[in-house]
């Protein structure tokens, strides 16, 4: 295929790809707002820690280790505001209402039994509609319970126990503090590039045979196997340019660590840049309008990203989508800029995930320029 290309022909539909791009207004804001808002937005909207939990407490105990716990609420960055309500009537209609995620309940006995060295039980309900953050906060809760349960002398006793106990060390390598921002805005990297060129690959033959340019093109003396090649390369110089930018943002503007190779990266960018086009030449060979290349683009880019280990992992996945992942390249770039901003992964390392994106890439261009000549 590439020994009948010539280049200088190759070369002026570059640019002239490119002209049309960047000449229109709108086309050049919608290449570079759009993309720069999600990073910077993503980068703090989407995390899952969770903070600024409201409590509600109803309280039958007024003894000294209910007041400990409520100190420690307080005191906790995690916990913002405390509702106090006088009765399960109340305590129901604050959960109700979503003003509270989580309630305490402390019985009459709570500081009585707990210093008596009883076992002391404090009922704690939460909101199953949030369930995820509902889990998250109740193991901090259960966390700031512990220690204040270390106090009491049921507590002291169990520590001073002569039985054996198993005491586990944890460290976290890679990511210490176990910061979201260290996992998601790499993964962030790969999704808004590969939506990126879906939609600039995707809409470009569809926006010809829109304005009524496609048959001018065909009629040069381009072959359709230049045409198509060519009109891939704008949406790869969009990536790595993009890429640049997203690079950029998440080192300096987030502080998350780059410790692999730049080259590797950029590498992988176009790699990717490449298969992600692939992709959006396909869906735009067969749709005849510029709607229906978006709705195309959108209908494939969201389950590859889905698919990817970027929001859930693939692991979880039942095994046929486990298996269908493995033809996902957003899944396998998802591994290799996760491994050169975080871990400084070997190029022997490297080279498995970019020569399967390489192979993905190397089927979809060939099927995408298929399908274009067989169109023609």
């Amino acid at each position: 295929m590439t020994g009948t290309i010539n280049w200088r022909r190759f070369a002026a539909i570059v640019r002239k790809e490119l002209f049309v791009l960047m000449s229109n207004r709108v086309s050049r804001v919608m290449l570079i707002v759009p993309p720069l808002m999600q990073i910077v937005v993503f980068g703090w909207a989407a995390t899952l820690e969770v903070r600024n939990v409201d409590v509600a407490v109803l309280r039958h105990d007024a003894g000294r280790l209910s007041t400990e716990v409520l100190h420690r609420l307080r005191g906790s960055p995690t916990f913002r505001h405390i509702l106090f309500v006088d009765s399960e009537a109340a305590l129901r209609q604050t959960v109700e209402e979503e003003r509270a995620l989580l309630a305490l309940v402390f019985p009459q006995d709570f500081s009585r039994r707990a210093a008596a060295g009883e076992a002391a039980v404090v009922q704690v309900i939460l909101d199953g509609r949030r369930s995820n953050a509902a889990q998250i906060a109740a193991y901090y809760l259960q966390t700031l319970l512990q220690d204040v349960g270390a106090q009491t002398p049921r507590g002291q006793a169990a520590a001073t126990s002569v039985t054996p106990q198993l005491q586990v060390a944890g460290r976290c390598w890679f990511n210490p503090n176990l910061e979201f921002q260290w996992f998601f805005l790499p993964n962030l990297i790969g999704m808004l590039s590969f939506m990126l060129g879906l939609v600039v690959t995707g809409l470009s033959v569809a926006r010809e045979r829109e304005v009524g340019t496609f048959d001018q093109l065909l009629v040069s003396p381009a072959t359709p196997t230049e045409i198509a090649l060519a009109k891939l390369m704008p949406g790869c110089l969009v990536g790595l340019a993009h890429g640049t930018i997203f690079l950029l943002i998440t080192v300096f503007g987030f502080g998350v660590p780059f410790t692999g190779s730049v080259c590797l990266l950029y590498a992988a960018i176009f790699v990717f840049a490449l298969a992600s086009g692939g992709v959006g030449l396909m869906v735009s060979s067969l749709s005849a309008t510029q709607q229906q290349a978006f709705l195309g683009a959108f209908s494939v880019g969201v389950p590859c990203i889905l698919l990817s280990g970027a929001v859930t992992p693939v692991i979880n996945m039942p095994p046929f989508l486990q298996h269908a992942s493995q033809f996902n390249p957003v899944a396998h770039f998802t591994v290799l800029v996760q491994g050169v901003f975080l871990k400084d992964i070997s190029l022997a390392a490297a080279a498995v995930s970019l020569g399967k994106i390489a192979c993905i890439a190397l089927v979809c261009v060939s099927v995408a320029v298929w399908m274009f000549r067989r169109r023609v």
